[in-house]
């Protein structure tokens, strides 16, 4: 077995140096690095297979296709879903839930004039504008399922919120602020005793919780590439058949047609009835390669030493307040948001960037978030299982010495 500094010769990036000092990347949880062979699969495909997908009968449009359709059965395999026609791809998690809000606002007979879609306090902004675009469109009520103190879900609140009009439940599986990993299969039992479907943002979740969609109990998950080490502009819309079947489509082009005419067209089954247009055929086919990282990844424990190291670490600093603190370290992924008193967090992300660290400062596109807890911004140092334990006790001391400069 190679060693964790082995593996990380395989992420060009780490090697760089930053204002003269190596680079800590902690900025994992907007976007993961990618290794040498993603990299290279994706010029790979651009340099040999540039073909449209599915539509000629020449060699390298099935070279194309083949590598493309091939993609969709690792995927589908990587999260156990039935069939691989149940994956849908897109450009990420965001355009993997407009997708869904959409189509499920125009499905004949789904929604009616006053019905309800329950949206998790703790959402990224993805998981709550099409939401929000799909309730003005169709004149929907939202309701917010709200946090505790500590960021998790109050699920006592669960049978006051969800009613007869109740439709969709949308929460992640994983908070991008908090790192809280959220009871997904306990919510999917309660809505799904009441009638309702659970929606569920796995950007985060997908890189470091186990996901087994079907025990999962969600009726759709969606999920980025760029998070989970494959090529940027990728994405995967999860969903039972039966549910995707009974969806119109997103949009009309190419691919996504049974037969086209003046009169009526018909339109491709599934999944190729949400892929309208020229697919991203570089980027997809490294899925393969960047979620057997994922598998590689989880024999290494030394994230989980980091994990449990930072959430002492953090709570020992005077005048820092840590956001998301878990009940147990199991509950919550290696993502870290605070604030500290008298320090601006951007001021504090200035600093730690001239000490080589890269961390995300500000809402995080989670302004519901920030308002509920009363503030204007937080510090994320968000790690990957190619973080090491020397990079999170450098962060430690950079972020007491940011601290003393800005009192």
């Amino acid at each position: 077995m190679s060693s964790i500094e082995e593996l990380r010769e395989y992420f060009p990036q780490l090697s760089m140096k930053v204002y003269g000092k190596p680079l800590v990347y902690l900025d994992n949880a907007a976007t993961s690095l990618r290794p040498r062979n993603v990299i290279e699969k994706w010029d790979w495909m651009s340099a040999r297979y540039s073909a449209n997908l599915h539509r000629a009968v020449h060699y390298t449009s099935a070279k194309a296709t083949g590598e493309f359709e091939a993609a969709r059965e690792e995927v589908a395999d990587f999260i156990n879903a039935k069939s691989p026609k149940e994956v849908v791809f897109t450009s990420g998690t965001t355009q993997s839930i407009n997708l869904l809000a959409f189509c499920l606002g125009e499905q004949k007979g789904f929604l009616k004039i006053g019905d309800e879609i329950l949206i998790g306090e703790a959402e990224h902004h993805s998981n709550i504008l099409p939401w929000q675009f799909l309730a003005e469109r169709k004149n929907l009520k939202i309701k917010v399922l709200p946090v505790d103190e500590r960021g998790a879900l109050r699920l006592e609140e669960l049978p006051r919120l969800i009613t007869d009009r109740t439709k969709i439940c949308a929460v992640a599986q994983a908070s991008n602020v908090l790192g809280l990993v959220n009871p997904i299969k306990q919510i999917a039992d309660y809505c799904h005793a009441h009638g309702v479907l659970l929606v569920v943002d796995g950007a985060q979740g997908i890189v470091h919780c186990k996901t087994d969609v079907q025990e999962l109990g969600a009726d759709f998950y969606a999920f980025s590439g760029h998070k989970v080490y494959a090529a940027p502009g990728t994405g995967i819309l999860w969903g039972k058949k039966a549910l995707l079947d009974a969806m119109p489509p997103y949009m009309g082009g190419g691919e996504m047609v049974g037969t086209v005419k003046w009169e009526k067209s018909t339109y491709a089954s599934v999944p190729h009835k949400f892929e309208a247009g020229t697919q991203n055929l570089a980027g997809v086919p490294t899925f393969g390669h960047a979620l057997a990282w994922v598998y590689k990844f989880r024999n290494y424990p030394e994230l989980e030493g980091v994990k449990r190291y930072m959430l002492e670490a953090l709570q020992e600093i005077p005048g820092l307040h840590l956001y998301g603190v878990p009940q147990t370290p199991e509950e919550k992924i290696p993502v870290f948001s605070f604030t500290v008193e008298g320090a601006h967090h951007e001021d504090l992300a200035l600093i730690l960037d001239k000490m080589g660290i890269a961390v995300r400062s500000g809402q995080m596109c989670a302004e519901p978030l920030m308002d509920r807890f009363g503030v204007t911004g937080m510090v994320r140092a968000s790690f990957a299982p190619y973080n090491t334990q020397e990079e999170a006790e450098y962060f430690i001391k950079s972020l007491n010495k940011a601290i003393k400069m800005l009192k």
